[in-house]
C-alpha cells in the first residue's frame, strides 16, 4: 500500500497548485523572447502594412487568387517558385481580435503580449486540472496534469506569441468539454448549452478546437454507459455544431490549397490520409516519448527513423498500460479508454500541417494521462516491493522523458531561440550599414540562400519592422538547404545547381508549392523584371534553374546578397562564364 506521505503528492488539490507552480516558472522566461518569425508578419499588418491578411483577420496568408498574390511575386517576399493558386488562410477570428487588442494596449512590447498568453496556459493548466479533478480524482489524474504543465512540446504555444491561437482555441473547447462530461455523468440539463458555447467560442479561437470535438466523440463511443441510441442522440448537438462550422470554414474561403506542407482535409481527403500515415506516427514520438517531431523539417533522410521511434514508443506505451490496466478501478479504466481514444483522434486534425511537437497541445491532455497510468503503476508495485522487469523499465524511460527531459525542453528551447535572434543580429546591423537607404525604394534584392529558411522566409518582415525602406524587389533564388553554385550565363542572366538533391523538396520550399503542382523543365515563371526557366528536372524536382533579368547584372537596380562571415553581405556577381560556390 502507498504511505500517506507519498499519496500526498499525488492528489488533488496539493497536485492542481504544484502543476500551476511549475507551469509559471517554465513558461515565465518566455516572455523575455520578443517577437518570431510570423509575430513580424502579424505586427506589420496591424501597422497597416500591405498583405494578404487583415488586422481582423490575421492567419489569411494566400487567398487562392492569382491576381491578389502577384505582387507578392512582383516585389516579394513571397519566392517566384510559389504556385499562384496557392491558398493558406486560417479561420481564428478570436485569436486575430485579441491580437488586435494587445497591439492597442502593449503596442510593440512584446512582453505583454507574452503575458497574455502565459494567462491562457495557466488557465488551461488549471482547467485541465479541474476536470480530471471531477473525472479521475486519484494520483493518475493528478500525475497526468503535473505532466502536461512541465510538458516541453508547450513551449511554442505558450512562448511564441503566432501560436496563442492554439490555447485560445484549446481553453474554451475544454470548458466545452468538461461541460457534456458533466451533462452526460452527472445528468445537468443545464451544462449542454454551455459546452456548445465552450466548443463554438473555441472553434473561433482556431482549428485546434476539433481535436476537443475528438474527445466528445471518443466518449460517446467508450466512456458513457447509456445505449446506443442515446449515445447518439448525446453526440447529435455537438456533431451539427461541428458540421455546420466546416460548411462555414469552406463557404467563407477558408482553407489550404497548393503547398507540401498544408493540406485541407475536406478538400483533399486522400492526400491528407496519404500523409498522415507517416505524419501521425512522428506526432505520436513526440506526444509518448518527447522526441522532436519537429526534426521531420531536416528532411526525407530522418523521417522513417521518426516515424519507427513513434510505432516503437505507441508499442511500448501500449504494452505497458495493457500490464498495468487491472490494477485500475472500473471507473479509471473508463474515463481512461475515452480518453486514449481522444488523444488518438485528435492527432488528425492537426496532421494537417507538418508534424512539430507544438501541435501536440490537445492531444496531450489524454496522451500524458497513458504516461500517468503506467508511471502510477511501477511506483506502486516499487512501494509493494514487486518490480515487474519490463515495467520498471518501461516506466524508467517514460519517467526520464516526461519528468526530466520535458521540463529541460523550456529553458533550452528558449536560449536557442535566443541565439537565433541574436545570429539574426549581424545580418540586419550589416544590411543597416552596407545597404543605401535613399536608393533602396528604387533597388531590387537579389537574394540567395541563408543561414536557415526561417531566415530567408521572415528576414524581409523583421527589416520593415525596424524601419528599413521597402525595397522594389526582394527576390528569393532559392531556400534549399543544399550548397549552391552560381554560374553567369550572360550579360543578364545566370543559373544555380545544386550540388545534390533537387530544387523545392525542403519542407520550407513545399509551403510554397506542393509535389502535385510540379514544375518540370522547360516551365518559366515571368515575374516584372525578371524571368525563371526551369532548365533541368529530374522527377523529383529541377536540378538547374535559370534567372534572366530586364537589364545587366551590374546595374545599380540590382543588389545581390549572399551568406558570407555570419551574416548576408552584398557582393558583386563574377564576369560570365565564371562559377562562385554559395
Amino acid at each position: 500500500m502507498d504511505t500517506p506521505s507519498r499519496s500526498r503528492w499525488f492528489a488533488f488539490p496539493r497536485m492542481l497548485w504544484l502543476s500551476l507552480l511549475a507551469a509559471l516558472v517554465l513558461a515565465l522566461p518566455t516572455a523575455w523572447l520578443g517577437f518570431i518569425s510570423d509575430d513580424f508578419i502579424h505586427l506589420l499588418i496591424l501597422e497597416g502594412f500591405p498583405a494578404p491578411g487583415t488586422p481582423w483577420d490575421l492567419f489569411r496568408f494566400a487567398g487562392g487568387d492569382p491576381a491578389g498574390l502577384q505582387p507578392l511575386l512582383d516585389e516579394g517576399p513571397y519566392p517566384w517558385w510559389t504556385l499562384p493558386e496557392l491558398k493558406l488562410t486560417f479561420w481564428r477570428p478570436l485569436s486575430s481580435a485579441l491580437a488586435v487588442m494587445d497591439y492597442n494596449l502593449f503596442g510593440r512590447n512584446a512582453v505583454g503580449w507574452h503575458l497574455h498568453s502565459l494567462v491562457w496556459y495557466l488557465g488551461l493548466v488549471a482547467l485541465f486540472g479541474a476536470l480530471l479533478r471531477r473525472f479521475l480524482p486519484g494520483a493518475i489524474g493528478a500525475l497526468a496534469l503535473f505532466l502536461f504543465a512541465i510538458d516541453g512540446a508547450h513551449f511554442m504555444v505558450a512562448g511564441w506569441i503566432a501560436n496563442r491561437n492554439a490555447l485560445v482555441a484549446a481553453v474554451p473547447a475544454l470548458f466545452g468539454l468538461w461541460m457534456h462530461l458533466e451533462w452526460r455523468e452527472a445528468r445537468r440539463p443545464w451544462a449542454l448549452p454551455l459546452s456548445l458555447a465552450g466548443l463554438a467560442v473555441g472553434l473561433l479561437g482556431g482549428e485546434s478546437a476539433l481535436g476537443l470535438f475528438a474527445y466528445v466523440l471518443a466518449y460517446e463511443l467508450l466512456g458513457d454507459r447509456g445505449s446506443v441510441k442515446e449515445r447518439l442522440r448525446a453526440i447529435a448537438p455537438a456533431a451539427l455544431l461541428g458540421l455546420a462550422y466546416l460548411v462555414v470554414y469552406k463557404l467563407r474561403g477558408y482553407g489550404a490549397y497548393g503547398s507540401g506542407s498544408y493540406m485541407d482535409p475536406v478538400g483533399e481527403p486522400g492526400r491528407f490520409l496519404m500523409g498522415a500515415l507517416a505524419r501521425v506516427p512522428v506526432l505520436l514520438g513526440g506526444l509518448l516519448l518527447e522526441v522532436p517531431a519537429d526534426l521531420w523539417v531536416a528532411g526525407e533522410q530522418v523521417r522513417p527513423t521518426l516515424v519507427g521511434v513513434g510505432l516503437l514508443g505507441l508499442g511500448m506505451v501500449v504494452l505497458l498500460v495493457r500490464a498495468t490496466w487491472p490494477s485500475l478501478t472500473e471507473d479509471e479504466r473508463r474515463h481512461c479508454r475515452w480518453l486514449f481514444l481522444g488523444a488518438a483522434l485528435s492527432l488528425l486534425p492537426v496532421a494537417a500541417t507538418f508534424p512539430s511537437n507544438r501541435l501536440l497541445l490537445v492531444p496531450g491532455l489524454g496522451g500524458l494521462v497513458a504516461v500517468a497510468v503506467v508511471l502510477v503503476a511501477a511506483w506502486r508495485s516499487r512501494a509493494r516491493g514487486w518490480r515487474p522487469r519490463g515495467l520498471a523499465v518501461g516506466a524508467a524511460v517514460l519517467a526520464l522523458m516526461h519528468l526530466v527531459l520535458a521540463p529541460l525542453l523550456w529553458p533550452l528551447m528558449t536560449l536557442a531561440f535566443r541565439q537565433a535572434w541574436i545570429q539574426t543580429e549581424p545580418t540586419l546591423l550589416t544590411l543597416e550599414r552596407e545597404l543605401d537607404y535613399q536608393r533602396l525604394p528604387q533597388q531590387r534584392l537579389i537574394v540567395f540562400p541563408m543561414a536557415t529558411p526561417l531566415m530567408s522566409m521572415y528576414l524581409p518582415t523583421i527589416m520593415a519592422t525596424r524601419g528599413m525602406p521597402r525595397p522594389l524587389a526582394w527576390w528569393q533564388t532559392s531556400m534549399s538547404p543544399e550548397p549552391h553554385v552560381f554560374t553567369r550565363t550572360g550579360p543578364d542572366s545566370f543559373e544555380l545547381t545544386l550540388t545534390r538533391n533537387q530544387f523545392l523538396t525542403s519542407e520550407f520550399e513545399g509551403v510554397f508549392r506542393g509535389p502535385s503542382h510540379p514544375l518540370r523543365q522547360g516551365a518559366q515563371v515571368k515575374l516584372k523584371g525578371m524571368t525563371v526557366t526551369v532548365l533541368d528536372a529530374n522527377e523529383k524536382g529541377p536540378t538547374r534553374i535559370g534567372f534572366t533579368f530586364d537589364r545587366p547584372l551590374e546595374d545599380p537596380s540590382f543588389v545581390f546578397l549572399r551568406w558570407k562571415d555570419n551574416a548576408m553581405r552584398p557582393f558583386t556577381p563574377p564576369p560570365v562564364g565564371e562559377r562562385l560556390p554559395l
